[in-house]
C-alpha cells in the first residue's frame, strides 16, 4: 500500500503540483491557534510580524512571528479582567483598556505599566496619537484625554450615548480631527483652530435594533462606519463619508448575510475590510463601492480586524479565533445566487488553490433547484467531510474545506445533486 501511494503521489506531482506551483505559493487566510477559550475583541497589527490582540478573561496577546505563536503577556494580572480595547501610536508605544483599567507599554507590548483611571465610569475605547498622548472613550458619552501617559486627565461630556470608538485624520501638518463614535451618533472635534465637540446624530442608526459599533478614516479624508440596521431585519451596515461631504451614505452592495458588522479597517483608500457575525468578512477592492465576500473560514463572531498595509492583518472574535493574511486575503468568492440567468448545466469546478495547504475552495453551479452534497472521501473512498448537504436553488455557489486536522495526501470531492455526480481530485500539502 505504501508503495501504490508513492506512485500516485508522484504521478499527481507530475500532473498537478508543478503547472500549478503558482496558485500554492498565494497563501490566504489561515486560521491561527492562541490557545485561549476567551472571546478576542480587539486587535492591532504593528507590522508584517508583530501584532497584539485583547480578550475578555485577562488575554493581552502578543505574536512576533505572523501569528504562528502567541504569547499571553498579562500573567502579572491575577484576576481576570475585561479588555474592551487596545491602540498604538507606532511600533513600541501602546495602551489597553478595560472597565475600570488603563494599561501602557513603551517596548511594542512586552511588559505593561498600570495607570491610573480617569474615573469609575467604563473605558471602552482607546486611540493613542503620540509617546504620551492618548485618547479614551467610557460609557455615558465621557472622552478623556492626557498628556503625559495616563498620570494626569482632561475629561468632557459629549454624548448621553457611550464611546464605542475614536478614531482621527491628521488633515494637514500639526491638525488633527478627533471622531468619538457612539451606537448612534459621532462626534467630531478639530484642533485647528481649536473647535469645541459637535455631535451629530447619524440618520443610518436611527432604525429600532439599528446601532454603529466601529469607525475609521483612509486617505483624502474618506471615512467609514459599520454596524446594523434592524428596522426590517439585522442587516449588515456600512456608511461612507468622502472628503468634504456633510452626508453618509450606505454602501453595502455586495453584502448578502444578515447579522451585525463589528469591525473594519481600511489600509488603503481602496482596500477596505470589515468583519461581523458568523464569520462575516468582506472585502472592497474600490474604495467601499462593492464588496466579496471570504467563505467558509469560521462560523464564529468576528469582533475587529486590524491591517498594518494591504496585505498584512488579522481577523479576531469569538472563542479565540484568530484569522492572519499575507496577502490581502488572496482570492475573494462571492457566495449566494449569481445575479443573472440560472447556470445551463450542472457543474464541478476544480478546488482552488491546488495543491492546498489547509483551506481550499470548491465552486460549483446548479441549473435548477436541487438538493445536493459536496463531501469529501480519502484515497479508499470513505467520506471524511460533509461540506453541503441541503436544497438549493440554481445559481453558482462556492464552499471551503478547511483541512487544518487532516493529513498530507490526495482527496477526493464530489458533487450529487438531481442524478448528477461528478468526482474531481485535490491534494493537501502539509
Amino acid at each position: 500500500m505504501k508503495t501504490y501511494l508513492s506512485k500516485l503521489m508522484r504521478a499527481w506531482l507530475l500532473f498537478a503540483v508543478i503547472p500549478l506551483a503558482a496558485q500554492f505559493s498565494s497563501a490566504q487566510w489561515v486560521q491561527q491557534n492562541a490557545e485561549t477559550p476567551e472571546n478576542i475583541v480587539e486587535v492591532v497589527t504593528l507590522d508584517s510580524m508583530n501584532a497584539l490582540a485583547v480578550g475578555d478573561r485577562n488575554g493581552v496577546l502578543r505574536t512576533t512571528d505572523a501569528g504562528t505563536t502567541w504569547t499571553n503577556q498579562s500573567a502579572a494580572i491575577s484576576a481576570p479582567y475585561w479588555w474592551n480595547g487596545i491602540s498604538f501610536s507606532g511600533p513600541l508605544n501602546g495602551t489597553i483598556v478595560g472597565d475600570q483599567r488603563i494599561m501602557t507599554t513603551t517596548d511594542g507590548g512586552f511588559t505593561w505599566v498600570n495607570r491610573s483611571v480617569p474615573s469609575t465610569r467604563k473605558c471602552l475605547s482607546v486611540m493613542q496619537t503620540g509617546y504620551a498622548s492618548i485618547y479614551v472613550g467610557a460609557d455615558s458619552g465621557w472622552i478623556y484625554h492626557t498628556i503625559d501617559t495616563g498620570k494626569t486627565w482632561t475629561g468632557k461630556n459629549i454624548s448621553q450615548w457611550p464611546i464605542r470608538s475614536i478614531f482621527a485624520w491628521n488633515s494637514v501638518i500639526e491638525e488633527f480631527l478627533i471622531f468619538a463614535l457612539t451606537p448612534f451618533s459621532l462626534c467630531e472635534w478639530g484642533s485647528y483652530p481649536p473647535s469645541s465637540w459637535k455631535e451629530s446624530i447619524l440618520k443610518n442608526f436611527e432604525g429600532l435594533g439599528s446601532e454603529a459599533f466601529k469607525g475609521t478614516i483612509c486617505g483624502y479624508g474618506t471615512s467609514f462606519i459599520v454596524g446594523v440596521q434592524g428596522d426590517l431585519r439585522a442587516a449588515p451596515a456600512i456608511i461612507r463619508r468622502m472628503g468634504a461631504d456633510t452626508v453618509w451614505t450606505g454602501v453595502s452592495q455586495g453584502v448578502l448575510h444578515d447579522g451585525t458588522f463589528y469591525g473594519i479597517s481600511a489600509p488603503s483608500i481602496n482596500n477596505i475590510f470589515v468583519c461581523g457575525d458568523g464569520g462575516m468578512l468582506y472585502k472592497s477592492t474600490n474604495g467601499g463601492d462593492s464588496w466579496n465576500s471570504f467563505t467558509g473560514l469560521t462560523t464564529r463572531r468576528l469582533k475587529a480586524i486590524s491591517f498594518c498595509d494591504v496585505n498584512n492583518g488579522f481577523a479576531v472574535g469569538d472563542s479565540g479565533t484568530l484569522l492572519h493574511t499575507n496577502n490581502g486575503g488572496g482570492i475573494v468568492v462571492d457566495v449566494g445566487k449569481a445575479p443573472g440567468p440560472a447556470p445551463k448545466e450542472f457543474l464541478l469546478d476544480q478546488n482552488y488553490p491546488n495543491p492546498f495547504n489547509s483551506t481550499t475552495v470548491i465552486s460549483y453551479q446548479l441549473k435548477v433547484k436541487s438538493f445536493i452534497t459536496v463531501t469529501v472521501m480519502d484515497l479508499l473512498g470513505r467520506e471524511v467531510a460533509i461540506l453541503v448537504n441541503e436544497e438549493k436553488p440554481a445559481g453558482s455557489y462556492s464552499v471551503r474545506w478547511n483541512a487544518r486536522n487532516f493529513p498530507s495526501g490526495v482527496y477526493f470531492y464530489r458533487l450529487e445533486a438531481e442524478g448528477f455526480s461528478v468526482t474531481k481530485s485535490l491534494l493537501l500539502i502539509k
